[in-house]
């Protein structure tokens, strides 16, 4: 039974980048979930008003919806996951709270400690997940239409294909101010979370790759390793009035930044439908479904 005492004892903390190794050693993200990522907390931690406290061994965050209600965040797997520590992190907030993105397993495991909850499917919040070999071969006859996109834009461009490195940061810098500016109705928060993506790049373990034609941006990709065998691809941007732009840096980046994983998370489809079908065109072996759970 959790006291008031206990309660207040709970420090939220805001993230900063020295908490890193904490997150990380506090327990490996297995699920490869891209929401669970340090990097992916760290550069949305100001829209979100993120914070975070140790409760019980396990790392828990708050924040704020896009509505700006109080929600809880679960970073990890919570292999030790008591409903103490849910009920100490729900005490912290005032009335009706939501708890996510959570896989079904810890939803339910939830759901068992604490009966007057409720368990919903998070719309727009399923991550699509792809052989590293399929999105960088692109073999077979399913992948027909991507291989010609790609085909044009040999055919129509003389490209570059740059690795980023702390070195030719500046580079990476400018190609998404210019994308940023380029793409119709871009949204600005993801363009703040870019740049901190790319401020802190070294320190968050960041890996990216542009592509130039005749020395003018056309498109970019940001990821970071997730975990052992998978790697999470937080941001691609490309200049559509290059025909065939989105497939090349998807191809490009997968076939030569990340031989060393297995899979490649693209993060969820925002409830889109137009996003949605472009995700399940390139036919992802696993989908990641997140839950929420509401505490009344």
């Amino acid at each position: 039974m959790i006291t008031e005492s206990a309660i207040n004892t709970i420090t939220w903390k805001p993230i900063t980048l020295s908490d890193r190794e904490l997150f990380e050693k506090t327990g490996e993200n297995k699920e490869g979930i891209a929401m669970f990522g340090f990097p992916s907390l760290f550069f949305w931690k100001n829209y979100y008003k993120t914070t975070f406290a140790v409760i019980n061994g396990n790392i828990v965050c708050r924040g704020l919806s896009d509505s700006g209600k109080c929600v809880i965040y679960f970073p990890r797997g919570l292999n030790n996951m008591t409903e103490d520590t849910v009920r100490s992190a729900v005490d912290s907030c005032d009335g009706k709270v939501r708890l996510y993105p959570l896989t079904e397993d810890t939803a339910n495991k939830i759901k068992e400690a604490i009966p007057n909850s409720n368990v919903k499917l998070l719309d727009g919040k399923c991550e699509y997940v792809y052989n590293q070999s399929d999105l960088a071969n692109l073999a077979g006859k399913k992948y027909h239409a991507k291989r010609n996109h790609i085909a044009k834009f040999d055919k129509n461009y003389v490209y570059e294909y740059i690795e980023v490195t702390n070195d030719n940061l500046d580079m990476l810098a400018e190609c998404a101010e210019h994308l940023f500016n380029k793409i119709e109705k871009s949204p600005k928060e993801e363009y703040t979370a870019i740049k901190c993506a790319i401020e802190h790049f070294g320190d968050l373990g960041l890996r990216a790759a542009l592509i130039k034609v005749d020395g003018k941006c056309v498109a970019y990709s940001i990821g970071s390793r997730i975990n052992g065998n998978t790697a999470d691809i937080h941001f691609e941007k490309a200049d559509r009035d290059f025909e065939g732009s989105y497939a090349k840096i998807n191809n490009c980046f997968a076939k030569n930044a990340w031989q060393d994983v297995l899979f490649l998370n693209r993060e969820e489809d925002l409830g889109l439908e137009g996003l949605r079908k472009a995700k399940l065109s390139y036919y992802p072996v696993k989908l990641n479904q997140m839950y929420s759970v509401e505490i009344f």
